[in-house]
């Protein structure tokens, strides 16, 4: 019996080894190694792109019927943006992301996304994003040992403040808000807005206490942080538009199949889909909690909108081309023209 065991064993091997499985034992094989994807965020574990992570790791699984894993580390478990972005390229991890304006040092083509009154809508920016142009602006990732997987939604930044609704150009006037960086300020002031130094970490005391009048924020943080408590309206400028950029390990990517690759980027469009479904069913929610508590929340006209975009970008279209180049800064606009609906 031994030896027939010994026989067979041998015999088994062949075929296995052939089907990519290895002989251990007497009627025993091991399976391939499974692969792994770490992702690494900032954002929390209730937010939409968390919960689209979850949703990516449960198609990739599913699919992939156990041969690949997906292990997800939120809320700066593994270190800042900056940290899992070199994770990445040194690929310690094989995914992570975080919006363009935290890499436009590195890779100064991202700073075009930082113009203001782009998009008329969340759906208008999702096109412009998996547009030809949009899928061109990931190219600067290569040089840095990286790929572009695509854009999920972090939301439109709006207007609060504790003196009027805006509602006109003029309504800006005079107001005075929080200043956080050389371009934002520049462009506020453009259009009659004062601005100060505040931190983020101060900026709830500073509106209580009426420092300043208001400050601009994406709805989810003016929700989460309880702004409402110390501001008396909410404006919807949508004037600036905040993405998360999602990103794979260059060498990771390079190390799969033609079709594992074709696999994880199916589901990563499924995941990014999913996302902002998510993000705009979430910001719809908080918009009828804030009116159902009886806090004055307005939309702002599209044609106040565009005028506000054609004096602000006026003034700050030239620092923005100054670091993504004339091209670029083009070929993005004409996109967003492309794909606007009138």
């Amino acid at each position: 019996m031994k030896k027939w065991c010994s026989k067979a064993a041998v015999f088994l091997a062949g075929i296995l080894t052939v089907s990519g499985l290895t002989l251990t034992g007497c009627g025993q094989a091991e399976t391939p190694d499974v692969i792994t994807i770490r992702i690494a965020h900032d954002n929390n574990v209730n937010t939409p792109l968390h919960k689209a992570f979850l949703e990516f790791k449960d198609l990739v699984e599913t699919g992939s019927q156990g041969r690949m894993e997906v292990v997800i580390f939120p809320g700066g478990q593994m270190g800042s943006v900056q940290d899992t972005f070199e994770q990445c390229r040194r690929g310690d991890i094989e995914m992570s992301g975080s919006t363009t304006s935290n890499f436009t040092r590195a890779m100064p083509e991202f700073a075009v996304w930082e113009s203001f009154y782009m998009f008329d809508d969340t759906a208008h920016a999702k096109r412009v994003f998996e547009s030809e142009a949009g899928r061109k602006m990931m190219e600067p990732l290569k040089r840095m040992n990286l790929t572009g997987i695509g854009y999920m939604e972090l939301g439109f930044r709006n207007f609060s403040n504790s003196k009027h609704p805006i509602q006109t150009e003029e309504d800006l006037k005079g107001l005075k808000i929080r200043g956080y960086n050389p371009l934002q300020i520049k462009a506020w002031e453009s259009v009659g807005v004062n601005t100060t130094s505040v931190s983020w970490n101060e900026l709830f005391t500073s509106l209580q206490q009426r420092l300043i009048d208001g400050q601009e924020c994406a709805t989810n943080s003016f929700y989460t942080e309880k702004f409402y408590e110390a501001q008396k309206y909410w404006s919807l400028t949508r004037h600036v538009f905040t993405n998360f950029l999602w990103y794979a390990s260059s060498d990771f990517m390079d190390s799969l199949s033609e079709s594992d690759q074709a696999f994880i980027m199916k589901c990563a469009q499924e995941a990014i889909d999913y996302n902002w479904e998510l993000a705009d069913l979430s910001e719809a929610e908080i918009l009828r909690e804030l009116e159902e508590e009886g806090f004055p929340v307005n939309e702002v006209d599209i044609s106040v909108r565009r005028r506000l975009g054609e004096k602000i970008n006026a003034v700050i279209r030239e620092d923005i081309i100054a670091n993504c180049g004339t091209d670029t800064y083009n070929m993005l606009m004409d996109a967003v023209a492309a794909e606007r609906r009138e």
